[in-house]
């Protein structure tokens, strides 16, 4: 199963320019692989405050992008939560504009006091998709562990993680993306954004990036608008597991 992970300059309180960039892309891009996923909210750009826009029309547009280029994509949105906070959630999009999955995000970014606008999520999100099990997480999740080792228990070869990562902070993106798919063998996918935000006055780095079962990287956006794509080998996680004597529950 191949991947891609849409790279792409972030548009900040734009959402229809935002979606034309995406549609763009997924126009170029959207046949040469099974799944795109975009950087975390890329619909408004990732602040740690809400959003005027509405969550269920950009949760509604995400799933008219995969219906019309027939393919699974991995969106973001806040999610209305009757009674509190909206919640930071990423969207599976099935190709035939459905909901495959959601997740949202359970380690609110409390430095940058997202924990003030969002309230977290309270459950992982495992979902499977052309034969691959997958788990879900973004941004600040990737510094907790105990996440993904829930993952791997309950047996899922490949973590999808969307961001909006600093690029002071770019060095501890790449060791931790490398950490997790090593210390679980599996598979860890991650996509960022580009660019700078004139509110908060921080630049994003990209380096989306695609680590394989052995903490190698097999894909990397590096600094530059576009992405990156690779194949997840499910044999492969199978076989190593099974070799090194890692239990999963499924």
């Amino acid at each position: 199963m191949k991947i891609a992970c849409a790279q792409l300059i972030q548009i900040w309180d734009d959402v229809d320019a935002a979606f034309s960039q995406a549609d763009t892309f997924l126009s170029e891009n959207s046949c040469k692989a099974d799944m795109v996923m975009f950087s975390e909210q890329y619909a408004t750009g990732w602040r740690p405050s809400a959003s005027a826009v509405s969550g269920v029309g950009v949760r509604d547009h995400w799933l008219a992008l995969a219906a019309k280029h027939k393919v699974c994509v991995v969106g973001s949105y806040q999610k209305l939560v009757e009674g509190s906070l909206p919640q930071n959630t990423m969207l599976v999009c099935r190709p035939s504009g459905e909901i495959l999955a959601e997740y949202s995000k359970m380690y609110l970014f409390a430095p940058g006091k997202e924990d003030r606008c969002f309230s977290a999520g309270d459950k992982s999100t495992v979902f499977t998709y052309g034969g691959v099990k997958f788990g879900c997480a973004i941004c600040f999740d990737l510094r907790f562990p105990e996440l993904f080792r829930e993952y791997l228990r309950l047996g899922c070869e490949c973590v999808l993680v969307q961001a909006a990562w600093p690029a002071a902070r770019v060095a501890d993106w790449e060791l931790l993306l490398r950490a997790r798919a090593l210390e679980n063998r599996g598979y860890m996918i991650g996509a960022a954004c580009l660019g700078y935000d004139p509110v908060s006055g921080t630049d994003y780095c990209g380096r989306s990036m695609i680590c394989d079962y052995e903490g190698r990287v097999i894909g990397d956006g590096g600094v530059f608008e576009g992405g990156c794509a690779g194949e997840v080998d499910v044999d492969g996680v199978r076989k190593m597991r099974k070799e090194w004597g890692i239990p999963t529950l499924i």
